[in-house]
């Protein structure tokens, strides 16, 4: 295993927390930081590959950004729970989004500093043209749902006007 799994797992973490900011109505501001914090963890990637960085750096370089991650996940499940003051949605962000993102977080790194590797079960080759055919069909319902929607929407902008009533003087 590399370190770079460790790496796309805490980009994981950013991308997860930015969605959880708009689901429990967070400042909007903070979903923007945590993409940009995405960002910062692809760009760790850049620069790890331009400049060639050993396999040390790189691990320790990852489990930092993994850290801060998994400490703006507890920070976030705080938050909640000092706003709201409801236990329901401390338990459930705790339970659902904190525990597991800690477990698997310490399952990936401990499996990399004890060198295991992940095996990985054998996926049945798909031919080129089954790929094309599945962008296409997705593609035309995309396309479809959108002009739908469209025409929709402008059957529904303007109320009918009622003509039965008329109007007191």
């Amino acid at each position: 295993m590399l370190p770079e799994f460790i790496g796309i797992l805490g980009i994981d973490i950013f991308l997860l927390l930015s969605i959880v900011t708009c689901l429990f109505d967070l400042p909007a501001l903070i979903q923007y930081v945590y993409h940009i914090s995405a960002f910062v963890g692809l760009g760790q990637f850049w620069i790890t590959n331009v400049f060639g960085i050993n396999e040390e750096t790189r691990f320790l370089v990852y489990l930092a950004y993994l850290g801060i991650g998994i400490a703006n996940v507890i920070f976030i499940n705080t938050y909640i729970h000092a706003r709201d003051e409801r236990i329901v949605w401390t338990t459930s962000f705790l339970c659902g989004i904190t525990i597991p993102l800690l477990l698997s977080s310490f399952l990936a790194t401990s499996l990399y500093l004890n060198k295991i590797e992940i095996s990985l079960p054998s996926m049945p080759l798909v031919p080129i043209e089954v790929i094309l055919a599945t962008v296409f069909v997705s593609a035309i319902a995309i396309v479809g749902s959108l002009i739908a929607s469209s025409i929709s929407s402008e059957r529904n902008r303007f109320p009918p006007i009622r003509k039965d009533r008329e109007v007191k003087k």
